[in-house]
Formats: C-alpha cells, structure tokens, sequence
C-alpha cells in the first residue's frame, strides 16, 4: 500500500523516462516492446504485459517513443 497518487508519481518521474499511458497506469518508456495500434492502442512491456493506451495520451505516447 502506498499513501501517495498516481499523479504524484507521475510527477516525480516524467524526467525518468515513465510516461503516463492510462488513468491506471504509469509505464517506463524503456521497457516498453512493442505499440499495437487501435482505438488508443495497446502496449506491451517486456514482461509481456499487455497495458491499454487511452485515446487522449496516444499522441503523448508515440511522440515519446519517436524521440527514444
């Protein structure tokens, strides 16, 4: 259990390579394997979890992958 927010992470971390892919999740764009494309599209991480993008961070999402 932790005391803090997702969005208070978030913000610690933006400079640290995790971007903000979903309302639940925070991912670290180096681990990221692969995008799928759909409606916000799907990543999967190397340890083959598969995590939604939501519509409104696609964009913010392949940007950050462009400039890796």
């Amino acid at each position: 259990m932790i005391s803090r927010t997702l969005k208070e992470f978030e913000d610690l971390l933006t400079e640290d390579h995790f971007i903000r892919v979903h309302n639940s999740y925070l991912v670290n764009t180096k681990h990221i394997k692969k995008y799928i494309r759909g409606d916000g599209g799907e990543i999967i991480l190397s340890n083959d979890k598969n995590i939604p993008v939501a519509r409104r961070k696609k964009q913010e999402l392949l940007d950050s992958l462009n400039m890796l």
